[in-house]
């Protein structure tokens, strides 16, 4: 299990906000960030739980290029949480 730094989160930040567009990253990605990375699962997490939702949907392949093309190890999935506080 790898531990993504602060340095390594913001880059997968910067990464996606290039990859999807500025409107599209701020519409669903304020927020959002990368937590870790562990046997080829990324976890994320979003400001809430209808946007992890909408997140993991729609964005979890631009989501695992953004992380692979940090980390550089390679990403099979991605799950995307809602904030900790939230979860049951």
């Amino acid at each position: 299990m790898a531990i993504l730094t602060n340095e390594e989160n913001l880059a997968v930040q910067a990464k996606l906000n290039f990859i999807l567009g500025a409107k599209t990253y701020d519409t669903y990605f304020q927020g959002f960030h990368c937590s870790e990375l562990s046997d080829g699962i990324a976890i994320a997490y979003a400001k809430s739980e209808y946007m992890a939702g909408v997140i993991s949907a729609e964005f979890s392949g631009e989501i695992a290029v953004a992380v692979e093309s940090i980390v550089g190890e390679r990403v099979t999935a991605v799950l995307v949480l809602p904030p900790p506080t939230l979860r049951r």
